[in-house]
């Protein structure tokens, strides 16, 4: 019997999440406002970029979508214009509560269906610790979802040290992605803060974990990249010479290359183009690729097994990205590896710029 189609990448906002920030929220600094393109979440006094449309809530739908895109299980976060990072860390420890109890119930009323990524209020790394144990211990939650930074700090920052222990003793994966945050208009015209932004960001992301040390002092940290990892898979050469080629004020932390950490990480299928996914496929560890659909949002892959067809993936190949099973299975943790096998052997490190 095969294993079951997961979905990694989908986001859920439950009716009962929704009806509680209406009749709660205010006090925590968030609400509900009616406009022109429909009901927008207000954080900390900041609009959502989409209003609140409709698939996020509406699970026979949501089920009549998997059924028709082949997909078993759905894994299902937090909408990341919810993130409540501008917030107090109280108001975030409540909104963050909200959506993991409402994911729970959604687990709860479809357990064959569905398994939930909790949110956390990640500008307080003590409550995000604590919120993130009572998700795992007490609702269940198999993931944990996070920005892509924390308004200014990046994902390296040494506040956040607690939060990525808390993950690897919990043995969840944290999946990396951007969140709603402050940007110029000149990156919000032409839809362009989620074309280039989101990649971008995750790149940012990925490049501190990596170059910040995170996953070399946290060799089971499991980590998921949403959109193909953002530029890291095309880009990785470039990382890998700053690693040795960057002055001293601004140089690595850590003493393991990102070529060498790369292995550590996955990725989704979220790319659009059938030569990225099969270039991603190459570039990943084995079994570090894994299904994503972003549903329901404009930019999701309508057909995510297609797009394993159409990017001539074999059954072997196939199998892990359909599964999931590196990701979510806790007995099979991110080892570290010598290298990726997107490159030749590894040539002894060079040394630092020290001009």
């Amino acid at each position: 019997m095969s294993a079951p189609v997961v979905d990694t990448h989908a986001h859920y906002v439950g009716a009962p999440a929704i009806e509680r920030i209406r009749e709660q929220g205010a006090e925590h600094g968030v609400r509900l406002v009616e406009t022109p393109a429909g009901t927008k979440a207000e954080v900390a006094g900041r609009l959502s970029g989409l209003p609140l449309i409709p698939p996020l809530s509406d699970v026979p739908a949501r089920l009549a979508w998997m059924d028709a895109a082949g997909v078993d299980v759905q894994v299902v976060a937090p909408w990341m214009d919810l993130a409540g990072y501008d917030l107090d860390g109280k108001s975030g420890l409540w909104l963050a509560r909200v959506q993991n109890e409402s994911a729970a119930a959604l687990v709860a009323a479809h357990p064959g269906r569905f398994r939930a990524a909790a949110a956390v209020p990640l500008q307080d790394p003590e409550l995000a610790v604590g919120e993130l144990t009572r998700a795992v211990t007490e609702l269940g939650h198999v993931a944990v979802q996070i920005g892509a930074r924390v308004n200014d700090l990046g994902l390296d920052d040494p506040s956040l040290e607690g939060f990525w222990d808390a993950a690897v003793r919990l043995c969840v994966p944290v999946i990396v992605h951007p969140a709603e945050l402050e940007l110029p208009e000149r990156i919000r015209r032409l839809f362009l803060h989620i074309l280039v932004g989101n990649p971008a960001e995750t790149t940012f992301a990925a490049a501190a974990l990596m170059l910040g040390g995170v996953l070399e002092r946290h060799p089971f940290l499991r980590v998921l990249l949403v959109h193909g990892g953002g530029f890291v898979p095309y880009q990785i050469g470039r990382l890998d010479r700053g690693f040795t080629a960057a002055p001293p004020p601004v140089r690595a932390k850590g003493e393991l290359s990102p070529r060498r950490l790369a292995d550590r990480l996955y990725f989704d299928t979220v790319v659009h183009d059938d030569a990225a996914l099969r270039h991603l496929v190459g570039f990943a560890a084995p079994g570090h690729v894994v299904l994503g659909s972003d549903y329901p949002f404009p930019m999701r892959l309508d057909q995510p097994l297609a797009a394993l067809d159409a990017a001539g993936l074999d059954r072997a190949e196939r199998e892990p990205v359909h599964s999931a099973a590196a990701l979510f299975d806790p007995l099979s943790p991110a080892v570290p590896s010598p290298s990726s096998r997107s490159a030749p052997p590894l040539p002894a490190r060079g040394e630092r710029w020290t001009g």
